[in-house]
């Protein structure tokens, strides 16, 4: 006589049998679930890591050049302090696309432009040529902030 589905009576080989598909998509699931979480710790450690190589690299530069690292806000506008400055920028905008989003980095970024907040005043930044997203950044950060009129 045909055995019913829920049938006590039921071998074990097909009860087995039966539940394999529902096991093996569970099994897979959380598989793709540990990859992907896996993946997105290594991505952030990996921006970190990279962040943090930049900032010591912009920290051994500053060591170099400290004339043009602080000074007065007032100060004039030279050539090598437009360089150094604007070299400080793409630091501060590339760590900004890194890590920007990672609340314990915006001191630190914000630490690196403070020494050229003359320079962000005095309107010379072609600021269209700026991320939006990190032009946004330097706004609500400097709000005396003035773009090169084009």
């Amino acid at each position: 006589e045909p055995r019913s589905e829920g049938d006590v009576t039921e071998p074990t080989s097909a009860r087995v049998i039966r539940w394999a598909p529902v096991l093996a998509a569970s099994v897979t699931t959380a598989s793709m679930i540990f990859a992907v979480t896996t993946y997105w710790q290594g991505a952030r450690e990996h921006r970190q890591a990279s962040a943090i190589g930049i900032l010591q690299d912009y920290l051994k530069f500053t060591v170099e050049h400290p004339d043009l690292a602080s000074r007065p806000a007032d100060a004039p506008l030279d050539t090598r302090y437009v360089w150094f400055a604007t070299h400080t920028l793409f630091t501060v905008e590339s760590l900004w696309t890194l890590v920007g989003e990672d609340e314990r980095w915006e001191l630190t970024l914000e630490g690196l432009l403070r020494p050229h907040r003359g320079y962000l005043q005095q309107g010379v930044l072609g600021c269209d040529a700026f991320d939006p997203g990190f032009y946004e950044f330097l706004k609500s950060r400097f709000r005396e902030l003035k773009c090169k009129q084009l």
